[in-house]
């Protein structure tokens, strides 16, 4: 299935975060996601990078809302991340590590 973006923030933002997930791909490669992290640890991940940008809640600047965006970019990479982990595993075995046989 093919999507056309006709929003051009939309299209920066899936943009932006599959240019991400190419980097964590390099820098972490599949191993571990495949084989060791289970889906309590995907959300831990997501939760932690999801809140990394949290310091004063009352007062924002620019900055913040730089930090902001690029944490929500990692977010979302990461959660892709997880979602990719399940259909490979489950491509190439018929399950993944963690569901019972």
């Amino acid at each position: 299935m093919r999507h056309e973006y006709t929003d051009k923030h939309q299209k920066k933002v899936f943009e932006d975060v599959l240019a991400e997930r190419r980097y964590q791909d390099r820098q972490w490669g599949h191993e571990i996601d495949d084989t060791k992290n289970t889906p309590w640890m995907w959300t831990a991940y997501v939760c932690s990078y999801a809140t990394k940008w949290m310091k004063d809640p009352f007062r924002f600047k620019r900055e913040d809302t730089n930090e902001f965006y690029d944490r929500m970019i990692e977010t979302a990479a990461i959660a892709a991340a997880a979602c990719e982990s399940v259909l490979r595993q489950r491509d190439m075995s018929g399950k993944t590590f963690y569901e019972p046989n």
